[in-house]
Order: structure tokens, then sequence, then C-alpha cells
């Protein structure tokens, strides 16, 4: 119940208690997006969620237009692979939820600027204040933040600077109007710099932004924020129909005794005297087998390819588990990429879905569609490529043959199904291949590491994560 009490408590910092129970309305979660049930307040919420999943660029001013409408399909489309859905809303929701709790992310009025925009009110610095400037930096990523009320000669000479700075392909965009001025620059190093000026009481409230690239959806969403006067606090409309679609899918994902997620494998756990399997692969050349905790936690007896295999070590926060069994001289030994896999990399699944019934080693291809489970769940990352039982457990491969992730699950299917007759398509999980290494090295293993990033044949990724993937099976 860990991650759905996390869903829970963040959701309260934008909801109200629920008064009901939604069950009976979980159809639809599935129906047609009718942005029209929103309110402006839902609107601009999911505008600001948008951003911050560097999809929209534009005001957030609950005005649902094309712009609006286009990165809600967008963010579907990358995300699920379908239109959109109302239920994605609620995973739109839950990201912003984890954006908050982390960092403080609401609207900030300066009544100095007589300007408001996004502001990480919790995890901010301030840097040394220059000539016509106060700066900030934003704690945990390379946004920074410049604000300043200027004289015209002023303001003119950092427009004139941003755009001097743009080494990117194509002209940098600019507004200039009598009250109003906008330069933006892509520099030769590959950061961004934004700066915006607006004419207040005769002087330019100017606010620069500058990120590396990849924190440009960041920088994005707070120049996207940006507007004169006050602008009210992020939030969602009591009992709207965002807030409804929130504590619905909570409701859905959520099971008496069981996190929202299914395990890749049958449920409930077999008795010991029954048979199960799933996938594992060798972390080392002296026989230890990674795999799933929920892969051998129910079993009196192990076996790799046949053989008989020791447990050495489990987590069940991580799902995680080692296996020490006896394999060749010469066996294959998986290698894990020394960086995390970057948003919508290829990514392919192998492993022995159904206990190999489906010809044995079976390979699968997707990408990664975001770099965090459900409610922001820091310990996971979400893929298209396709999960059957079976699969728990198998290495989630990057397109330079390196692990970057070990398959663990997907959507509550059959709690899905029964609710509402129909199941969300490529929504499935790993856990990351940081805590794969981090929870081998916990138990005496130094996981193998490569820095090349040289993309392989799809082929050739299949051939050698063959060579170290294993059928494992629980008695």
């Amino acid at each position: 119940m860990k991650l759905l009490l996390s869903l829970l408590l963040s959701a309260t910092v934008f909801l109200a208690t629920p008064q009901k129970s939604f069950a009976q309305n979980y159809a639809a979660l599935f129906e047609q997006f009718q942005p029209s049930a929103l309110t402006r307040e839902d609107k601009r919420f999911l505008q600001a969620a948008l951003a911050f999943e560097g999809h929209y660029k534009g005001l957030f001013d609950g005005d649902w237009g094309k712009l609006s409408q286009t990165a809600m399909e967008s963010y579907s489309a990358r995300t699920f692979q379908t239109g959109v859905e109302p239920w994605h809303m609620a995973l739109l929701a839950f990201s912003l939820f984890d954006e908050t709790k982390e960092n403080g992310w609401d609207m900030y009025h300066s009544d100095w600027l007589g300007m408001t925009y996004l502001w990480p009110k919790d995890a901010f610095r301030k840097d040394r204040s220059t000539k016509n400037f106060i700066n900030f930096r934003h704690i945990g990523s390379s946004l920074s933040y410049s604000v300043g009320v200027l004289d015209f000669k002023a303001a003119q000479n950092v427009h004139d600077f941003t755009q001097r700075r743009h080494a990117g392909s194509g002209e940098a965009y600019s507004v200039r109007k009598p009250n109003f001025a906008i330069s933006t620059a892509q520099i030769s190093d590959g950061s961004y710099l934004y700066t915006r000026s607006n004419l207040i009481k005769n002087r330019w409230s100017t606010v620069m932004l500058s990120a590396n690239r990849r924190d440009k959806a960041l920088l994005d969403a707070v120049s996207s924020s940006i507007s004169t006067g006050y602008a009210n606090p992020l939030g969602m409309t009591e009992n709207g129909h965002l807030a409804t679609v929130v504590l619905q899918t909570i409701e859905v994902l959520s099971t008496k005794d069981e996190p929202q997620l299914n395990a890749a494998q049958p449920t409930p756990s077999p008795p010991k005297t029954t048979t199960s399997s799933g996938t594992g692969f060798v972390v080392s050349a002296q026989g230890h087998i990674l795999t799933n905790d929920h892969v051998v936690d129910s079993c009196s007896r192990y076996t790799v390819d046949g053989k008989q295999a020791e447990r050495i070590a489990g987590s069940p926060e991580f799902d995680l588990a080692l296996l020490k069994a006896p394999i060749k001289k010469d066996a294959a030994v998986a290698v894990f990429s020394a960086a995390p896999p970057r948003l919508n990399s290829d990514v392919t699944v192998v492993g022995y879905p159904y206990g190999g019934a489906l010809s044995g080693l079976n390979v699968t291809r997707g990408s990664v569609s975001s770099l965090k489970g459900l409610g922001g769940d820091a310990t996971r990352l979400q893929i298209t490529a396709p999960v059957q039982q079976g699969n728990s457990g198998g290495p989630l491969v990057a397109a330079d043959g390196e692990i970057v992730g070990v398959i663990v699950s997907k959507l509550d299917v059959l709690k899905f199904a029964d609710a509402i007759g129909d199941v969300p398509q490529n929504v499935n999980f790993a856990v990351r291949g940081e805590i794969a290494k981090l929870f081998l090295s916990q138990n005496g293993i130094t996981p193998a590491l490569s820095l090349d990033d040289i993309a392989l044949d799809p082929t050739e990724i299949a051939e050698r994560t063959a060579a170290f993937t294993v059928f494992i099976e629980c008695h």
C-alpha cells in the first residue's frame, strides 16, 4: 500500500477528503476526453502539468484551445500510445503532485516586479546579486532565475545580450512591443536562455531564465507561467471533474491488500507444491542471478535453467532478489549502463513469458515513456514494450545492449477489466537500473558497467541479451 498512500497523501495538497465512493462511475475513466467538463481552475492545473512534462508551451490561463489539446494528445501518444482518455489526467496530476511535494512549486507573486511566475519555494538558493538583478537557483536542476526592475536602456541591453548569445539553428525567437519584450537563445554549449520584460509603472520588470538542455521543459514551464499582476495558485476545483477522475483512478489502482501495480506473475501466488516461473539474468562470473523478489518469495526450491539454485538475498521494498546457480565458466555476464536511460529512448525486454510457452525466450521492443512510476515512484520507470506473465525479473536493455532496468510489473489488468471492461495498453514498469546496481552492491556484487554507448543492431541486442538471460522455476 506504500505507493497508494503516497498518492493519497500527495493528493490531499489539492483535494478535499472524498465524501463518497466513485466506483459506480469507473467506466467514465475510459470514455472520450471532454475538456468542456473541466473548470478553468482544472484546465490551468493540467496546463501546468503538461508544461512540466515538456508538452505545453503557452499561458496558464485556463483557456483550452488548440495548443492545450495538442499538448494533451502529445502526452497521451508518447506515454500510452493511445488517444486521450480521462484517466490520463490523473497520471498528469500525480506527476505534478510529486513535483510540488519535492520542490514546493506554485505560483508566486512579486509585488516588487508586479508579476507572477512558478517558483520552487522549498528548493531554491540565492546567488550573489549583480548591478541589475537578484539571482536565484533551483536546487536539483540547472534552472536559474534573475529578476530586476530596469530602465529602458538596461532592459534593451539585456535583450540584445540574449539575442547575441544565440548559436542554435535558425533565428532566435523575439518579440518587441511598446510595453512587452521576449528574447530567447540557444547557447553554443546547448543550454537555453529566456528573457522577458513588461513595462509596469514606467519601469521594465524583467525575468531572465537559463537552464541546460536536460532541464529545457522546466525552463519552458516557468517561462509559460509568467504573467503580469496576480495569478491564482495552482489547484483543482473541489468536487470538480478533474478531482473526481483523480479519486476514481486511485480507487481503481488500489486493492485491499496489495499496491496498485500488478506483478507480471500470476496472482495470487501458487502454493509451494505448484511450479511457477519467471526470468532472471546473470550479473557475476560466479553465477549470481538477479530477478524479482516476487518471483521467488514463496518458493522452497529454485532452479535456474533446470539447475538447482540458492537464494542469497531479497528486497521486498525494491522487489529484487539474488540467486546463485552453477553456470558455465565462459558464461556471459550482463553489463549495466553507467547512466540512466533518457525519456523516449529505445529499450528491449527479454524474458520467458508464460513459462516459456511462447517458443522459449521472447523479445519485445518499446521505449521509455516515463522516468518515474505511478505517483512519482522514483524506484521505477515506465516503458511501452509489452510485458507478459513470466517476464518478471528479466532485463530491460538499452539500444547499446546495456542493462537499464529489471522488468517488474504492469497496471492491474484484471482490476481495470473488472471495473470498466477495458484495459489501458502499453503501461508497464521496470525497477530502475540505478536501484538494481545499488541492491547488488549492498549484497557484495560489483555490477559490470560500461560507458561505450554504441548503438547496436536490434538482432545483435537480442543475441547478446539471450546469452545472459535465464529461466527461473519456483517449486
